[in-house]
């Protein structure tokens, strides 16, 4: 359920952007394969300010890990992440590496937040309460 989730065009724009943004339905592209694209746009609900996010999967190993690189005008770079989703007690584990970010992005409080809440709305959306996980 939590791969669909990130696979699935209108379960993906319920959850991945973080609180206080959204993703219209019609900005998102992903096509679940190696050399697809995986394309949303970000919009900040206060300011209607985008932030589009335009990605290549380089890797789909389906229900298991997928990598992908991302240019992410926010950051005015590309990237890469790997996510990887493991069972565990009774749930899935997600772990995200991102390599080549810029300086003040890695690491930032803020941006740990922004996964934060994302997975707080992934557990919404699947019914499942991340509070402990």
């Amino acid at each position: 359920m939590v791969w669909n989730a990130y696979f699935t065009p209108e379960l993906f724009c319920q959850f991945f952007a973080p609180e206080g943004l959204s993703i219209p339905l019609d900005s998102v592209i992903i096509e679940e394969r190696q050399g697809g694209r995986f394309e949303c746009t970000m919009v900040f609900d206060e300011t209607g300010l985008e932030n589009p996010n335009h990605g290549v999967l380089v890797e789909c190993d389906r229900p298991h890990r997928f990598v992908g690189t991302e240019d992410v005008a926010a950051i005015d770079g590309t990237f890469r992440s790997t996510w990887t989703f493991d069972d565990e007690d009774g749930g899935t584990l997600i772990t995200v590496v991102q390599e080549g970010l810029p300086d003040g992005v890695a690491g930032n409080p803020e941006v740990h937040e922004a996964f934060r809440s994302s997975y707080r709305k992934l557990g919404r959306l699947l019914g499942v309460d991340t509070a402990e996980r």
